[in-house]
C-alpha cells in the first residue's frame, strides 16, 4: 500500500520555537517552508499530489497579519488537498515573561511591532481561537532549545525506529567482541576473582553484587554509563540506524563487567528502552 503524504502545519506565538520545530523536521527528511502566507498553504498541499515529497513541514503565523486567513486554513485542512494526506495542526506558545525574555535575548522585533509587551498581548489575544483549531498545542516555556527536538518528537509519537542499544560483557583475555561499536573497561573496579569465596561465581551471583556494591566507584560507574547509553541511544535513533553493540568489558569476563552490563540493562529497561544483555563470556 503507498503511503500517503505527511504534513505538519505549524502555527503560534512570535518567540515559542517554530523555527527550532522547523529544523528539527528538517532533520528528520521533511521539506520545509517558512513564513508562507495562508492563501498559498492549498498551493504547497497540492504540491504532494503530484511530486515525490511526502513529507511537508509549513509554518503559517501572525507576520502575515491574516488571523482569518489562518483560522480559514486551520479549520479544516484537508478540504483543501486533492489526494489523501494526513495532516497535523501544530501550535506553539510560551508563557508572556519567557517571550519578552526571548525577545530581549535576540534583540530581535517583533512582528507587530512595538512596545513589546503590549504586542506580545496582542498576538496572544489574536492566535487564541487558531491554538483551539490545533492537533497538538506544544508550551515551550521550560524547554531548553537543545531537548525541543526530543520534546516535539516525543509528543507527537512519531514512529521513528528507536535504536536496538545491545549491552555484551566480555573478559578482554578473550578479545573484543566482534562489531563493538563502544568498548568499556572497568577493570579499575575491585576484582572479586581474588576473593576464594567467589572465585567461581560470576557477576549475576548475590555475593558478587553485594561486593561490588559496597565500593563507591561502582555505583558512579553504573550511572555514568546509564547517561551514556541513553545519550548514545538517543542520538543514534536519530539516524536511522537501528542497532548498536555497547561493549563493557574486565579481564576475564565473569565478575565485574557482567555485573556493570547488567545493571546497565536493568536501568535501560526500566525506562522502556529497546536493549538486549549479552553475556559473551559467562560459561567459557
Amino acid at each position: 500500500m503507498k503511503a500517503i503524504p505527511t504534513v505538519f502545519l505549524i502555527t503560534g506565538l512570535s518567540g515559542a520555537g517554530k523555527s527550532l520545530l522547523l529544523n528539527a523536521l528538517e532533520d528528520e527528511g521533511y521539506y520545509t517552508v517558512d513564513n508562507i502566507p495562508p492563501h498559498l498553504i492549498e498551493h504547497f498541499l497540492n504540491i504532494l499530489c503530484t511530486s515525490n515529497v511526502k513529507k511537508l513541514a509549513i509554518v503559517s503565523d501572525i507576520r502575515w497579519k491574516d488571523p482569518n486567513g489562518l483560522i480559514e486554513i486551520f479549520t479544516s485542512p484537508e478540504r483543501l488537498s486533492k489526494c489523501d494526506m494526513e495532516i497535523r495542526r501544530v501550535f506553539l506558545k510560551a508563557d508572556k515573561a519567557v517571550l519578552i525574555d526571548r525577545y530581549y535575548k535576540s534583540r530581535r522585533s517583533h512582528p507587530l511591532g512595538n512596545p513589546l509587551e503590549k504586542a506580545i498581548d496582542n498576538e496572544i489575544t489574536i492566535m487564541a481561537e487558531i491554538e483551539k483549531l490545533c492537533d497538538i498545542v506544544i508550551d515551550t516555556s521550560s524547554t531548553e532549545p537543545t531537548e525541543f527536538k526530543q520534546k516535539f518528537f516525543q509528543i507527537i509519537n512519531e514512529n521513528i525506529q528507536t535504536l536496538k542499544l545491545n549491552i555484551i560483557s566480555f573478559g578482554f583475555k578473550n578479545g573484543i567482541p566482534q562489531g563493538a561499536d563502544y568498548v568499556i573497561d572497568v577493570r579499575y573496579l575491585p576484582n572479586p576473582f581474588y576473593m576464594p569465596e567467589m572465585y567461581q561465581l560470576t557477576g549475576l551471583d548475590d555475593k558478587v553484587e553485594k561486593f561490588l556494591e559496597k565500593f563507591k566507584e561502582t555505583e558512579e560507574t553504573i550511572n555514568e554509563l546509564t547517561k551514556f547509553a541513553k545519550f548514545v541511544q538517543d542520538k543514534y535513533s536519530r539516524t536511522g540506524r537501528v542497532e548498536a553493540n555497547f561493549c563493557i568489558g574486565c579481564t576475564g569476563g565473569q565478575h565485574r563487567s557482567v555485573y556493570v552490563a547488567q545493571k546497565l540493562f536493568e536501568n535501560l529497561k526500566n525506562e522502556n528502552r529497546e536493549v538486549e544483555i549479552i553475556h559473551r563470556d559467562i560459561e567459557i
